[in-house]
Parts: C-alpha cells; sequence; structure tokens
C-alpha cells in the first residue's frame, strides 16, 4: 500500500490487497480507559487512528473535526488517538494527559513517546489519520486536516459495504473524561485593560472569556466561543477575542471583525487601531483595519519555514503570540521556537533563533523589553538588549498566556496549574489571583465618588417578591458594603442588621484609588406557610477615591 502528500488530505493511491492494521502499542499507555485497547477488541466497528501532536495547531484542527463524526457515528465508529511527541517536554505522560483534558479529547488516546505504532504504519507527518475497517484492515490513510467530509463518505460507505455482510459490531467504547475544575480551566491567553484594573482571561477549555479585577472578583463572562485564545482590550476598554476554533476575531458583544481565518491565536491593536492577527494554523501575520471586515496578509507566504526577509517572502512556524514593542510587531513562532519582529510590516527578522520550546506567548513594555512565555520550559524570559535571559520564576506549569500591567509587573496564564498569577519579573515573586464568582450577576449600581476620609451614603434593598420578613427573629435583615480593593473604605466592610427591607447605610472613603463597591443584602423571609427562606440580594458599583 502507499500513500502520498505533505499538507491538505490525500489518499492512498491505486488498488492493493487487503492490509491488516498493526496493532496498538505505546509504552506511555492509554488515557480514558481502564484497559488497553487492541484493534481485535474493536473489531466490528471502523476505527479512525489520528496520529498527532498536542503541539500541532493541524493536529487540534483535527480533534475539532472528529467531533461532529464522533457524535454521528457514535456506536460503529471508534477514534483512537495516537501521539507522538514532538517536543522532549511532549515525553512526560502527565503532560499528554493534561493536554487530552485542556483540549476536552472525548476517545482514548494511545501515548507512543517512541512512536512504535507510528513506526509501524509509516508515519511521518502529524496530522495523519488511517481508517481499519471492521475486519481490521487498512483502508484509507489522509494526511492534513480539512478530512471531515472525506471521512464522513468513507465511514458510511464502509458502514454500509460491512452491514451488508453482517460484519458490523456496534458498540461505543466507553471513555472517562477529567473533570474540569472551577472557576477556571486551563486558562489560554491573558489581557490587561488600558486602565491597569481589569483581566480579561481566556478559559479556553470551557469555551468562555471572563473578565475581573486584580483582586481576582469576576465582572463578566462572555459564552458562546469556540477554544478563544486571543483577547484584548481596545483603546476604550472594549473586549475583542479570537474566537480560533471558528476562525474568527470578534468583539465579546458579538460583532465580527473579521472571519474565514485558520486558528487565529493572538491579537493585538497597532497604533493606527488596526488589528494584527497570529494566524497560527496558516503560519501568517494578519492585519485587520477598521471598516473593512476581512483579515489581509500583513506578512508570511503561508509556507512552513523559518526563513528571514521581507515580509512577503517570509516563512512562519505557526506564530502563536503578538506585541506591540519599538520598531514594530514582535511576535513567537511556536514550532520554530522563535521570537521575530515584523518591521513596519517591510521586513521579519529572528531576534532570537533557536532555545526557546514552543513559546506561546510575548508582551512588550511598549518599549525595547520583550517578555516570553517559554511554554515547554516553564519558564518566562526577557529579552533586552539583544540578549535573552530567564527571569527568576518557579512554579509555573506551561505558561500560556503573558502581559504587562503598567507597574512593570506581569500577569501570567499559569495553564496546567489552572490559574493566572500576577509575577513581579525582579524578584521573581508570583502571587496568584483568586478568582471569586460572587458578584458575577450583581445588579449593577450607580456610580459613586467621594473624597478620602469622607463619609457617604450607600442605599440598599431586599427585593420581596410574594414574600414577607420573617416574624420570629428581631433582625432578619442584613447588610454588608465592601469594597475591591478593601482600602478603598476607612475602617473595613460597614455592617448593619435589623427589620427593614431598604434603607441607607453611612460609610468613609479610604485611600486614593478606583474599584468596586459591594453590597451584599439578605433576609430570611416566608411565602404563605412555606418554610423559611434567605434572599440574598447583591449590588455593585463603579467606586472612585479622589
Amino acid at each position: 500500500m502507499t500513500w502520498s502528500g505533505s499538507g491538505g488530505c490525500s489518499k492512498n493511491a491505486g488498488v492493493a490487497p487487503p492490509v491488516r492494521a498493526p496493532d496498538l502499542v505505546g509504552r506511555g499507555g492509554w488515557i480514558g480507559v481502564d484497559e488497553p485497547l487492541s484493534l481485535a477488541d474493536l473489531r466490528g466497528r471502523v476505527v479512525v487512528l489520528h496520529f498527532l501532536r498536542f503541539s500541532s495547531v493541524g493536529c487540534l484542527a483535527v480533534i475539532e473535526e472528529l467531533r461532529p463524526l464522533e457524535r454521528l457515528f457514535a456506536e460503529e465508529l471508534v477514534v483512537v488517538g495516537v501521539h507522538s511527541p514532538g517536543y522532549l517536554r511532549e515525553t512526560d505522560h502527565d503532560a499528554v494527559e493534561s493536554a487530552v483534558a485542556r483540549h476536552r479529547v472525548a476517545h482514548p488516546v494511545l501515548d507512543d513517546p517512541e512512536l512504535a505504532t507510528a513506526g509501524a504504519y509509516g508515519v511521518s507527518s502529524w496530522p495523519t489519520l488511517v481508517v481499519v475497517d471492521p475486519e481490521g484492515h487498512i483502508v484509507e490513510t489522509l494526511v492534513g486536516d480539512g478530512v471531515e467530509r472525506v471521512l464522513e463518505r468513507t465511514v458510511s460507505t464502509l458502514l454500509d459495504e460491512h452491514e451488508a455482510k453482517g460484519s458490523l459490531r456496534p458498540e461505543p467504547v466507553v471513555v472517562h473524561r477529567e473533570m474540569l475544575p472551577v472557576p477556571l480551566a486551563y486558562p489560554s491567553k491573558v489581557a490587561v485593560s488600558p486602565d491597569g484594573r481589569r483581566v480579561a482571561i481566556s478559559d479556553t477549555s470551557c469555551d468562555q472569556v471572563l473578565v475581573c479585577t486584580l483582586e481576582g472578583l469576576v465582572l463578566e463572562a462572555h459564552t458562546g466561543f469556540s477554544h478563544p485564545r486571543g483577547v484584548r482590550f481596545d483603546g476604550a476598554g472594549d473586549l475583542v477575542v479570537c474566537d480560533t476554533a471558528a476562525g474568527r476575531v470578534v468583539r465579546a458583544s458579538g460583532e465580527v471583525l473579521a472571519d474565514a481565518m485558520s486558528s487565529p491565536w493572538d491579537l493585538v491593536a497597532d497604533k493606527d487601531g488596526s488589528w494584527i492577527v497570529a494566524e497560527a494554523g496558516r503560519h501568517r501575520i494578519l492585519r485587520i483595519r477598521p471598516g473593512e471586515f476581512r483579515a489581509r496578509v500583513a506578512a508570511g507566504t503561508g509556507a512552513f519555514g523559518s526563513a528571514d526577509g521581507p515580509a512577503a517572502k517570509a516563512e512562519m512556524a505557526q506564530p502563536s503570540g503578538v506585541a506591540r514593542m519599538e520598531g514594530g510587531i514582535v511576535f513567537v513562532d511556536a514550532e520554530a521556537g522563535a521570537l521575530r519582529l515584523l518591521a513596519d510590516d517591510q521586513h521579519v527578522t529572528s531576534l532570537v533563533a533557536e532555545g526557546l520550546e514552543h513559546p506561546l506567548a510575548v508582551a512588550g513594555d511598549g518599549a525595547a523589553l520583550v517578555y516570553v512565555a517559554d511554554t515547554f520550559n516553564s519558564v518566562l524570559q526577557v529579552w533586552e538588549d539583544g540578549r535573552l535571559r530567564t527571569l527568576p520564576v518557579e512554579g509555573l506549569d506551561e505558561p500560556h498566556g503573558l502581559d504587562a500591567l503598567p507597574d512593570g509587573r506581569l500577569v501570567v496564564a499559569d495553564t496546567n496549574n489552572h490559574r493566572v498569577v500576577v509575577v513581579d519579573p525582579v524578584t521573581g515573586l508570583v502571587k496568584a489571583v483568586e478568582l471569586d464568582d460572587t458578584w458575577l450577576h450583581a445588579t449593577e449600581g450607580s456610580p459613586v465618588s467621594a473624597s478620602p476620609g469622607a463619609s457617604f451614603e450607600v442605599p440598599w434593598r431586599i427585593e420581596l417578591v410574594g414574600e414577607e420578613l420573617e416574624g420570629a427573629r428581631r433582625t432578619p435583615v442584613s447588610v454588608t458594603v465592601a469594597s475591591s480593593p478593601p482600602s478603598l473604605l476607612g475602617g473595613g466592610p460597614v455592617a448593619w442588621a435589623g427589620r427593614e427591607p431598604h434603607g441607607v447605610l453611612s460609610a468613609r472613603a479610604g485611600a486614593l484609588g478606583s474599584g468596586l463597591l459591594l453590597v451584599e443584602v439578605s433576609a430570611d423571609v416566608r411565602q404563605g406557610s412555606r418554610r423559611r427562606l434567605r434572599r440574598i440580594n447583591r449590588f455593585r458599583s463603579r467606586f472612585e477615591v479622589r
């Protein structure tokens, strides 16, 4: 049997005698199933072997293409991922397990660190898919992504043929999936708002983007995305998102800025108001100009490579992070392990050509300093004065996102640790942002402002819908007024308890600054003869002490 092709989709040519599919072996073992699988165990079903690397954007695209087929042929089709390492990090079984969970892989995965199964099938390109019929013979081999329609036709044909032969044995494989942690699971990218008060987090594994304060209060949760990654605030503070698996860049409000892209992975606003996008899937840098509603190529031929030169002739290898710096746009090429500069849309130069291990994020200070998330080495690097050095930061596990605060500290998506942290690049001190979604659905109140040390009034109320306050208690209503950050309230939180369903509390402003005023009102109530209920209303307002 022969097959050919490099890039795109190719099929085995000609007609050849049936070839028995080699069995599945891998020193790393199986993920998602209790016992090892063999092709004999899967006889009677169509099997699609997906030879993949989790570092490859093409392989990730195929995972998404396989999902509808797995739903369509839930009992007759078994997809098996066979993972081959492209980096030393990918030989670590724990790292492969994390990647399986991070990308919500719904089928068994064989960890094949020594390429035993890949070698038996002659695989030399990733992604490669091999279709095995219900009798255990190889019938088709496909190379590259964009395979969904071809696979659907092949599987349908095989099912019809083998149903007529009576050789089908439909039976789903039970796969165990890791429960994703809450409120954050494998965060990908992060972005700081222009005023430095808010952080956007692409909660990629949960298909949402969160916006929180630096203290961790979750203010917004934007949903409806498909594996979102790059996030940025525009000059007005509005959020823009790379809806990566959907191939588009959108505002959080839903407005589409541009689509028809292949895995837009990150973005940054340029000085002229346009958006620069790292298109990982086609190895290019794109530009979206206001009002054009389409992305134009700023640099890159689309060929996979690392050649520097004029922007239109430069090659790239999965650009995955972009930022602005003095002199142009700096970006990281994940598969090349390179840090590169696009100067004025004219020329691409490699600042660091090797040594980084699958870097996925970059951040600049707006001048000549560049920070890099050296992802597979689980460290942060800084490029300064033409040299790269490692920051004294410990405890990170595959950081995927990075942005700079106005005070010089860094906000980092510590991806496999399911957290976002603030890092001091000088001391290496790491502080976790503890997310609190208690106030996510609080009612928005009118803005409040006061002078330092001055008293101000805080109105409050409890909404009673067909209810009455519990009469057996002297103080069925309690009110707490707090602030984020806490320094905005002089003397700390204010509390009150009584019997009124509404009223006004007096509070005192603290130190200069801005943030949120948080009011929680709770009450013991009854509905007719029903048992006592606890009713809680929360209100939040922008709060400025000036």
